[in-house]
């Protein structure tokens, strides 16, 4: 029987040494040189990608930190797909799973997933109806639910403000609520929301019209006069159709 390696083998030992070839030997049937080439080129597609994914994450974490970390990611993750603008997704997944460091910012996983909220929805693939709202017609009358275009997010920590000026070092006293969306323009965006539009927006996904899901809010708050809740929930319910933020129950 031959002494040299199978395929299967070389195969193994040239990913292992890709993927950490401070710990793992080259295989012995391939030039050192390019063996060397590999590893570079391998490594500065996933970083870049990593870099590209995560702008505000790489600006705030210094040069050795940062490759030390995309290092560490491709030693310990296993990607599950082979399409390279779903390295920012394997990447979150190795933050949220995998990465295990007490240096790293307490912010760090909520701020990596804000930042790759952006990139999932300029590549989502979606068939958006827009609704038609009349003159005349009640903006509260409607069943509508978020376009899958629109992601409604809660965070500890203000990701939409962190950057090297930043940083915070615990969390807020209160969520802070976003609404993440692609515009008609293809543009992702956000807007800011309070408890009482974020609550809106949660009722409306559980099938309430808008009429119905103000009255309930109003109820919820106590309010001495339901009649602002309901006019405030109309003027949002308005401005979110026009940004096409809402869609017709029946399209979700």
């Amino acid at each position: 029987m031959s002494l040299q390696p199978s395929f299967i083998d070389t195969q193994y030992q040239f990913a292992n040494y890709i993927r950490d070839p401070d710990n793992n030997p080259a295989p012995d049937n391939i030039e050192q040189r390019r063996m060397t080439i590999y590893q570079e080129l391998f490594y500065n597609n996933i970083e870049g990608f990593a870099a590209n994914g995560f702008p505000v994450l790489r600006e705030i974490t210094t040069d050795e930190a940062w490759h030390k970390m995309i290092r560490d990611f491709m030693v310990k993750h296993r990607c599950k797909t082979p399409l390279f603008h779903e390295i920012s997704r394997e990447f979150l997944a190795y933050l949220e799973n995998e990465r295990d460091n007490k240096n790293d910012p307490k912010f760090m996983k909520e701020l990596a997933h804000y930042e790759w909220v952006e990139l999932a929805l300029s590549v989502l693939d979606a068939d958006v109806k827009p609704v038609q709202l009349n003159e005349g017609q009640d903006s509260l009358s409607f069943n509508l639910t978020l376009s899958p275009l629109a992601w409604s997010l809660a965070y500890h920590y203000p990701v939409h403000h962190i950057g090297p000026d930043f940083k915070p070092d615990k969390p807020s006293d209160s969520p802070h609520y976003l609404l993440v969306y692609r515009n008609r323009e293809d543009s992702v965006t956000f807007l800011e929301l309070n408890p009482v539009s974020a609550r809106l927006i949660e009722l409306l996904n559980e099938g309430m019209n808008g009429q119905t899901a103000a009255e309930q809010i109003a109820q919820e708050l106590q309010h001495p006069n339901p009649h602002v809740v309901i006019e405030g929930a109309r003027g949002l319910i308005t401005d979110w159709i026009q940004r096409e933020i809402l869609v017709y129950a029946r399209d979700k």
